[in-house]
């Protein structure tokens, strides 16, 4: 309790204080002026919804090839090589997977340079730029790649744990369909299951700062390009939005784990 919450709840209490002028370089005592102005213009809000929407895409994404993977092959990830090749993903740094998917998806790229070489383009100028583009191809790809791992695992061991074999058996035996007893019985369970760990997964994904900074448009921004943007500029005024940001940050962050919590406690008991 002492070196794990106590430093997170004085940060916490920190960044609470700052926002409403109790501390900070130019503070003047309690003010909801930071507030006021962080909440009259749209940025904040397109940036929560857009951080967002960004975690719920590459999940999204992520957990759909982890299940048609895992259903497909359920037994292929215990031994042998794909037990081995799983990992590789794991062991890039956020922000070295950042750089290759710029240079691999970049108009002057990889993959652009091999589309030039096969013919299928004219000119290496000619393929559209995947990073920094207005459907975050380069964010999305690159979160998935990162996450993809993590969910073919987890979804690995769930569907030995639970015993989903002999469920798809029992199925069969009653006269269930295949497609019947994949979308019925072990995608259902599958998803409940691991429901706490994809709101944990979210929560880290709404937090990603190195992808969406290297990958993503100057606006809008993710909420943590956001914060630590107003936190290290110039103009003093804006350090105090940066810390109301943050607490916007751990609120949400609070919220979702408490979902979490109660999800996995009810899978518990039941």
């Amino acid at each position: 309790m002492l070196f794990t919450l106590l430093p997170l709840l004085a940060g916490l209490g920190y960044a609470i204080a700052y926002s409403f002028g109790l501390v900070g370089v130019l503070n003047k005592g309690f003010t909801l002026e930071n507030w006021k102005i962080l909440f009259s213009t749209s940025e904040v809000y397109i940036s929560v919804l857009y951080t967002s929407w960004l975690a719920f895409a590459s999940l999204s994404i992520c957990i759909f090839i982890s299940l048609a993977v895992v259903l497909a092959f359920p037994k292929k990830f215990k031994s042998g090589i794909f037990s081995y090749l799983v990992y590789m993903p794991l062991a890039f740094p956020s922000i070295v997977a950042a750089f290759f998917f710029f240079q691999f998806l970049s108009n002057a790229g990889i993959l652009a340079r091999l589309c030039h070489q096969l013919g299928i383009i004219n000119q290496i100028s000619d393929f559209p730029n995947l990073v920094n583009d207005s459907y975050h191809i380069g964010i999305i790809s690159t979160q998935t790649f990162l996450s993809l791992p993590f969910f073919i695992l987890l979804y690995a061991s769930l569907y030995q744990a639970e015993k989903l074999e002999d469920y798809q058996k029992l199925a069969y035996a009653l006269g269930a369909s295949k497609k019947q007893t994949i979308f019925k019985i072990s995608i259902p369970i599958l998803l409940k299951r691991s429901l706490p760990s994809i709101i944990i997964y979210f929560i880290f994904k709404l937090g990603s700062y190195e992808v969406p900074l290297l990958l993503g448009k100057s606006s809008p921004e993710t909420i943590s390009v956001l914060a630590v943007r107003k936190l290290q500029k110039f103009n003093l005024l804006d350090i105090p939005q940066g810390y109301a940001i943050a607490v916007i940050y751990a609120f949400l962050v609070l919220l979702l784990l408490f979902i979490a919590f109660k999800k996995s406690k009810h899978q518990y008991e039941v």
